[in-house]
């Protein structure tokens, strides 16, 4: 009987840890408000762990292009030989995801090529925004199409940064997308960890 209680309490801070109800474990989860820090003197009372469990992240989105201009003022990395910067692009849309809930979703895409055609991009910044106003922010890199370009789906890498608010002020972590061009969705995979990077 002891063993089970402690297989249920363990279980009922494994989701609690992970944003998520015990009795409510469904990525659609509203949460009321942004998650707040507290602090007391020099130390955060809700400041994450040294030492985070990677997580089990997954994302699906439906976006929209906004934006297609001149990358001035972005896109500041430097590109192999032959290759130029083509143009910014803006994507709008929403996401629904494990650990954030449903919320808004953006990225902005540094698109680069040759002078006759683009070749691929990196995200300069995505940005997911949970059910309760939190923020979680992330970077990717074309990898390649798995068809026709611009008619199937682009493989991308991603990268989960700190900075973010609430949860995600410390995240990181890293993945794999699949877009979709012709469809405008996108799923994201990997893993998440919370707590402040070790100095």
């Amino acid at each position: 009987m002891r063993a089970l209680l402690i297989v249920v309490l363990a279980a009922g801070l494994f989701l609690a840890g992970c944003g998520q109800a015990a009795d409510s474990p469904s990525v659609l989860t509203s949460l009321t408000g942004p998650t707040t820090v507290v602090t007391s003197g020099t130390q955060a009372a809700a400041a994450p762990a040294a030492d985070p469990v990677a997580l089990p992240f997954h994302s699906e989105v439906i976006w929209e292009k906004t934006m297609n201009q001149v990358p001035a003022g972005h896109c500041a990395r430097t590109l192999p030989a032959g290759l130029v910067y083509k143009w910014l692009t803006h994507n709008e849309g929403t996401h629904v995801s494990t650990h954030l809930g449903s919320g808004a979703y953006e990225n902005y895409l540094c698109v680069f090529g040759t002078a006759q055609a683009p070749t691929g991009w990196y995200a300069e910044v995505i940005r997911w925004t949970a059910a309760n106003g939190d923020l979680l922010l992330g970077t990717s890199e074309f990898q390649h199409w798995t068809g026709a370009p611009g008619r199937s789906i682009a493989v991308e890498t991603v990268t989960f940064h700190d900075g973010g608010t609430g949860r995600f002020r410390f995240a990181e972590g890293d993945g794999m997308s699949g877009i979709n061009a012709p469809e405008r969705t996108a799923v994201y995979d990997g893993t998440l960890r919370y707590g402040k990077k070790n100095k």
